[in-house]
This record gives C-alpha cells, sequence and structure tokens, in this order.
C-alpha cells in the first residue's frame, strides 16, 4: 500500500511540474488560511496536526504559522454480572474509567518556492498533557451478602513538552487544494505520576525522562480557504 501512495504521490509532482509554466496561479498568496489533514494508507483523511483543528495561516508567500489542537475525553461505566447453576446472581463487577487529553503543537515555518512547489521548514513547540482515573470494584454473594472481594482505584498524570522540527515539500494540483510530505524531528521532556491509594499505604510511581524521536514521513494535503 505504501508503494501505490508513493507512485500516487509521485504522479501527482510530475504532473503539477508539467502544469507549472501554465498554471500562474497555482501558488501560495499573502495572507492566505488553509486547513490540513493526513493521507492515510487507505486514501481516507485524518487529522493532520491535531483532531480538533489543523490549520496554517500565511503571514507572506514565504512565511506562516501552523497550529495544531486536539482536545478530547470520555467516561466509561462497566457493569458486569455472573450467574451461578441456578440462574442466581453471586458474582458482579463495576469499572469507571474518566480521561482527559489537550495536545497542542504549533510551528513558524518558512518556505522557498520553485514554480508551483514548496520546499518548507520549521519549529515550534509541543505540549500534551493527560489525566487519567480508574475505579474497580468486584463483590460476591457466596455467604448470602454481597461481599467485597476486591478494589482498586488509579490516578495518574501525563505530561509531555518538546520542541518539533519539520521539513517537508508543498506541490499546488489547483489554486485551492496542494498535497504535501513532511518529515518530523522532535526533542522532548516527559513526566508520568501515578497514585493508587490503599487502605494502610499509597502507592505512588513517578518518573521522569528526555526522547528523541521521530515520527517519520506522513503525507498531507491542504484545502485552501
Amino acid at each position: 500500500m505504501k508503494n501505490v501512495i508513493f507512485a500516487v504521490v509521485s504522479f501527482l509532482i510530475l504532473f503539477t511540474m508539467l502544469w507549472a509554466n501554465e498554471k500562474d496561479d497555482f501558488n501560495i498568496k499573502d495572507d492566505s488560511k488553509c486547513l490540513q489533514f493526513q493521507i492515510d494508507s487507505d486514501f481516507q483523511l485524518s487529522s493532520f496536526q491535531g483532531s480538533t483543528i489543523s490549520f496554517k495561516k500565511h503571514i507572506s508567500n514565504n512565511r506562516a504559522y501552523r497550529l495544531g489542537f486536539t482536545v478530547s475525553g470520555d467516561i466509561q461505566d462497566i457493569n458486569y454480572f455472573r450467574n451461578n447453576d441456578n440462574d442466581t446472581l453471586d458474582y458482579k463487577s463495576t469499572e469507571d474509567n474518566d480521561n482527559f487529553v489537550i495536545n497542542i503543537t504549533g510551528q513558524y515555518l518558512k518556505y522557498t518556492p520553485y514554480k508551483h512547489s514548496y520546499f518548507y521548514y520549521g519549529l515550534g513547540p509541543h505540549f500534551v498533557f493527560s489525566k487519567q482515573y480508574e475505579e474497580a470494584n468486584s463483590k460476591h454473594y457466596y455467604t448470602g451478602e454481597w461481599e467485597l472481594l476486591a478494589t482498586s482505584k488509579t490516578y495518574s498524570n501525563n505530561f509531555k513538552f518538546g520542541l518539533l522540527f519539520v521539513a517537508g515539500i508543498e506541490i499546488f494540483i489547483s489554486k485551492s487544494i496542494s498535497i504535501h510530505s513532511e518529515y518530523t524531528q522532535e526533542i522532548s521532556y516527559r513526566y508520568y505520576w501515578e497514585k493508587q491509594p490503599g487502605s494502610s499505604t499509597n502507592t505512588i510511581r513517578k518518573y521522569n525522562f528526555y526522547s528523541f524521536d521521530s515520527s517519520g514521513v506522513k503525507f498531507g494535503c491542504s484545502f485552501y480557504l
């Protein structure tokens, strides 16, 4: 599938370059704005930098700001019941999972034009914070009344702050649509904290570390407004 994507992208690049001398309006204008999406392996569009919004704003034809923003969260309540051979309820468990995630990334980009293709590169911050709460309880009915078998609670916070470098190529295939291929490299600091309260003691885990990661190459498209 990756070979198919590469072939399609290569064809579009060649097709655009052949039109370069004919289509003088296929380029970035001052004050251009666009929404960006990633092209997945099955050719579906997904979030490029942020699932809530991935937005780029040009301050000139060779400079731009880009922002990716994601806010997500969910609350799950899971109930499980089991009956014995007499079809009488003898076991039940409940789980409560709550989590919240915020992800913000942004870059300042510089563009070098060549006809209707652009080489661009830039740098910017990347911030991620997530908070999660889990609670599980299980009870049985072996003695004629409900007795607590086990209970657990877990609180956790995850924090990351990094500096993200990007480099890529953007090519216009129409006045308002472009395709781009991009490589990213990030250096970041991460901190994780977890607490499991008990009847007599609290278990606390925490660690922090620095990382140097690459997300590889991804393909995307931009729709200019």
